[in-house]
């Protein structure tokens, strides 16, 4: 008993340390879950991110519904870009923020408005130091078509928008120009203002409000 014990003894007293090549193989197992994890991480996060935006647009189109409701299912007047020029309203105008305008049906204009991967650089069109909620007060652009909006007719060109008009006088001026068939909810209402969740054409790049409060891709 007294020979195992010291053997015990002795064998406890060795200080025991990794090896280089020991500390080699732990070294590449972390880079390689560190590689697994942070692309599972990183998609997660781009994930969130695009839950938030879809969950803005969503309470953008409430307060939509609340002012149609109030205003004879007409949509408001607003600039496409204000801070540029009062576009499509006439040049003696001036520029309409449609966050301002939809501000008594939304609440929390500062969190609603602004998506959370509407960021500076160069990528902005135009380039801008600003982010687009900070320059527009919307990450969001609105259907104001590049049309005025007193152009009722089938004679105009560009993009039809919804200043001034009810979605069911817009379905008809479209039919009228493109002799396209539409209904009211294949629309969109509005819409990220760039490409701010994936390249331009990938799924999910832009997030689109309809009528209906649905977030999806592009339709129409």
């Amino acid at each position: 008993m007294l020979v195992r014990r010291e053997k015990w003894e002795r064998f406890m007293s060795i200080r025991r340390a990794f090896t280089l090549i020991e500390l080699l193989v732990v070294m590449v197992i972390i880079s390689v879950l560190i590689g697994i994890l942070m692309p599972a991480l990183a998609s997660a996060r781009a994930r969130g991110r695009l839950t938030q935006c879809a969950t803005n647009l969503r309470q953008v189109g409430m307060g939509f519904r609340s002012y149609l409701q109030d205003n004879s299912d007409i949509f408001p007047y607003a600039s496409y870009m204000p801070s540029i020029s009062p576009a499509p309203l006439p040049l003696q105008q001036g520029p309409i923020f449609i966050s301002e305008v939809l501000a008594p049906h939304v609440s929390e204009t500062d969190k609603v408005f602004a998506c959370p991967q509407d960021l500076t650089g160069a990528d902005r069109d135009p380039p801008n130091s600003m982010s687009y909620f900070q320059s527009e007060k919307s990450s969001y652009q609105y259907r104001t078509g590049d049309t005025l909006p007193e152009a009722t007719t089938g004679e105009g060109r560009g993009r039809p928008g919804l200043c001034g008009r009810s979605m069911a006088e817009l379905v008809k001026l479209i039919y009228q120009r493109r002799e396209r068939t539409l209904n009211e909810n294949q629309i969109w209402i509005m819409s990220d203002f760039g490409n701010f969740h994936a390249r331009a054409g990938a799924p999910g790049s832009r997030r689109y409000l309809y009528l209906d409060g649905r977030v999806e891709d592009y339709d129409f």
